[in-house]
C-alpha cells in the first residue's frame, strides 16, 4: 500500500520501510515522545525526580500545584517510563538485524533526539548523583581534597551544593578519577553555587559523551560486521541511556562515550605493524589517550585498553613479540596521560582507597552482595546467628576477583583467537558488573554498548533486551524510598495506561522482525555467522587462523 509518487518510490527501494512500516514507526515516535514528556511533567514533583531542595517550582502557578501533590506525579512518571519503555521495545522490531526492510540511521537518530528532548530541562531523575559531582567540583573550587574528606564536612552546612547530596555520601570520599575531578571543576567554575544551572551544564557535559556513543557505535559495529541500526537501537536508543545518561546526568555517558571512540580511532589503523612516527601510530596514541581519559572518569573502562592491545597485536601477526610491542606502546601512552590528569588534578591517588565507597550500600542486584545476604538469612533460620556482615566482607571481595578473573579468561580466549576482542569486552565487563559489591540499572551499559556493536546472536541480544527493560522500572523516579501503597498505585495506573496504548497500537498495526538467520549484515560486509557462533562456544572456525587476515573484522576500514 502506497501513497503514490514519492511514497511508491521509496517503497521499492532495497532496505527502506515501506509506507505502513513508516506510519507505524511515527506512531511508536510520538507515544514515546509522550511517555518522555510525561515523565518531564512528573519531575517537578519529589516523587518523580531527586529535585532540588528546597524545589525551584514552589509557589509557582500550575507548575507549583504538581509539586504537592506527588502520588499522581508518581504515577505520571511511572506511565511515561512504560510508554518509553514499550516503544522502544515495538521499534526494535524494525531494527532487527537482518530484517528486509530496515530502520535508517536517519529514522533511529531523529526519534532519538525526540526522545531526548524532554530530559534536557529536568531536575536529575532516578538518582541524586549529579549533586555529588556538582559538590566534587566545589570541593575543587575551594582547595579541598574530594579523596579525604566527605562534601558535607568540607563545605560546611552552608554551602546550597553540600544540602543536595544523597545522605549517603555526604560524608564519604569521592571514588571518581582525576580526570572527572578537573570536569566537575570545570562546571562549578562556570556555575557557581547555583544549583539548578549547574545541573544542566553538568547534563550538556554529558551529552558529549552520548554524541560520541551516537558516533563511534555504528561505526565500531561495521566494523564488527554488524548492522550498525540495529547496535544504535540496543545501544544509544537503550531506555536505561535516556533514562540514566541523559535524564540522570551520570558520568557513564562521558566514561562509555570516550572508551568507545577510542577503541573506534585505536582500531582504525591501516598498517597491522606501523611505524612509531606514522599516522597509524598517533591513531593507536590517541584511541589511547581517549581510553585512559574514560579511565580517568571511572577506572572500569581501563579494561578496554587491555582488549585494544590484543586486537592490535591479533592483526600485526599474533605473536607474542606483537603483544609485547603494542603493551609497550599503549602503556606508554596511558601512563603518561593519566600521571598528566592527576598532575593537573593535585588530589593525588586517594580514589583508589575510595573505591571502596559505593560497596557500603547493598545493591541485591549483585550477585555477591545478594548470595551474602541468603547465607546471612540461612544462617538465622538454621539458629547460628547473625553473621550477615560477616558474610558480605567475604563475598564482596571474592566477586571482585572472580569478576577479574573472568575478564583476564576473555583476554586470553581473544589472543587465541576463538572470541573477537570487542565481544570479549562486552563479555568481561558484564561478568564484573554482574560479581561487582554494588550494581546501578545503568551499570548495564558498560556491558550493554559493547555488545551492541559486536555480536548479532539472538540470544545475547534478548538477554541484553529483557535485562534493559527489568533494569528500565525497577527504582524510583526520585531515586529515594517512596511508600510501598504509592508505589503499588502508581504501577497500577502505568500498567493501565501502558497496556491501553499497546491496544491501540495493535489495532492500528504493530510492525513485525521479519529477521532472517545470523542477523548479521550482508554476507559480502559482515563476519560469517558461523565465526562468531564458533567464537562465543569456544570452538575455532574456519576462518579462525592465527595470522592476521583482511577478514578479520578488526581489519576493516569504515
Amino acid at each position: 500500500m502506497t501513497n503514490g509518487g514519492a511514497s511508491g518510490a521509496a517503497d521499492r527501494l532495497p532496505g527502506v520501510l515501506d509506507s505502513v512500516e513508516r506510519r507505524q514507526l511515527s506512531r511508536l515516535r510520538r507515544w514515546g515522545t509522550a511517555g518522555a514528556l510525561l515523565m518531564m511533567v512528573g519531575s517537578t514533583s519529589s516523587y518523580g525526580a531527586a529535585t532540588p531542595i528546597p524545589n525551584p517550582v514552589d509557589g509557582l502557578r500550575i507548575v507549583g500545584l504538581l509539586s504537592r501533590i506527588a502520588a499522581p506525579t508518581l504515577a505520571l512518571s511511572y506511565s511515561g517510563i512504560g510508554l518509553v519503555v514499550v516503544c522502544w521495545f515495538m521499534i526494535g522490531r524494525l531494527a532487527a538485524p537482518g530484517r528486509a526492510r530496515r530502520l535508517s540511521r536517519t529514522q533511529l537518530t531523529h526519534t532519538l533526539a525526540m526522545w531526548t528532548v524532554p530530559f534536557l530541562v529536568t531536575p536529575p531523575i532516578f538518582s541524586r548523583d549529579v549533586y555529588s559531582y556538582l559538590a566534587v567540583g566545589a570541593m575543587m573550587v575551594h582547595g579541598d581534597n574530594p579523596y579525604q574528606s566527605g562534601p558535607y564536612p568540607a563545605l560546611g552546612d552552608s554551602n546550597p551544593l553540600a544540602h543536595q547530596v544523597d545522605l549517603r555520601w555526604q560524608y564519604t570520599s569521592s571514588p571518581y578519577g582525576p580526570a572527572f575531578l578537573l570536569i566537575a571543576k570545570a562546571v562549578v567554575l562556570v556555575t557557581g553555587n547555583h544549583v539548578v544551572l549547574g545541573v544542566l551544564i553538568q547534563r550538556f557535559v554529558e551529552l558529549i559523551g552520548v554524541a560520541l556513543i551516537v558516533w563511534a557505535l555504528p561505526r565500531l559495529a561495521r566494523r564488527c560486521g554488524i548492522d550498525p541500526v540495529s547496535a544504535l537501537w540496543l545501544g544509544a536508543l537503550n531506555p536505561l541511556l535516556l533514562f540514566h545518561l541523559v535524564a540522570g546526568g551520570h558520568n557513564e555517558a562521558l566514561m562509555i562515550g570516550l572508551m568507545l571512540a577510542g577503541l573506534q580511532i585505536g582500531l582504525a589503523v591501516k598498517d597491522g605493524t606501523p611505524r612509531w612516527w606514522s599516522a597509524d601510530s598517533a591513531r593507536i596514541a590517541a584511541g589511547t589517550a581517549l581510553i585512559t581519559l574514560a579511565a580517568g572518569i571511572k577506572v572500569t573502562a581501563a579494561m578496554a585498553l587491555a582488549f585494544l592491545v590484543i586486537a592490535l597485536a591479533r592483526r600485526a601477526g599474533n605473536r607474542w613479540s606483537d603483544l609485547f610491542r603494542f603493551t609497550v606502546r599503549a602503556g606508554a601512552v596511558a601512563a603518561a596521560t593519566f600521571a598528566g590528569l592527576t598532575v593537573a588534578a593535585g588530589a593525588g591517588l586517594g580514589w583508589v582507597h575510595a573505591l571502596s565507597a559505593p560497596g557500603s550500600v547493598q545493591s541485591f542486584l549483585s550477585l555477591s552482595t545478594s548470595l551474602a545476604v541468603g547465607a546471612g538469612q540461612l544462617g538465622l533460620l538454621l539458629g547460628l546467628g547473625d553473621h550477615t556482615q560477616g558474610a558480605i566482607d567475604v563475598m564482596q571481595p571474592l566477586g571482585t576477583v572472580v569478576g577479574g578473573l573472568l575478564a583476564v579468561y576473555l583476554m586470553w580466549r581473544c589472543w587465541q583467537r576463538r572470541i573477537e576482542p570487542m565481544q570479549g569486552l562486552a563479555l568481561g565487563l558484564g561478568a564484573f558488573v554482574l560479581l561487582s559489591p554494588v550494581i546501578q540499572p545503568w551499570y548495564l551499559l558498560w556491558a550493554v554498548l559493547p555488545l551492541a556493536a559486536s555480536t548479532g546472536l539472538s540470544r545475547y541480544r534478548r538477554i541484553a533486551v529483557w535485562l534493559t527493560t527489568i533494569f528500565s522500572v525497577i527504582i524510583m523516579p526520585n531515586g529515594a524510598t517512596i511508600p510501598v501503597f504509592t508505589i503499588v498505585q502508581a504501577v497500577i495506573v502505568a500498567a493501565v495506561v501502558a497496556g491501553a496504548v499497546l491496544l491501540l497500537l495493535r489495532r492500528t498495526g504493530l510492525p513485525t522482525a521479519e529477521p532472517r538467520p545470523g542477523g548479521l549484515l550482508h554476507p559480502v560486509t559482515s563476519t560469517p555467522a558461523r565465526t562468531i557462533t564458533a567464537a562465543v562456544i569456544g570452538i575455532p572456525s574456519d576462518s579462525a587462523d592465527t595470522t592476521a587476515s583482511a577478514d578479520d573484522p578488526y581489519h576493516r576500514e569504515t
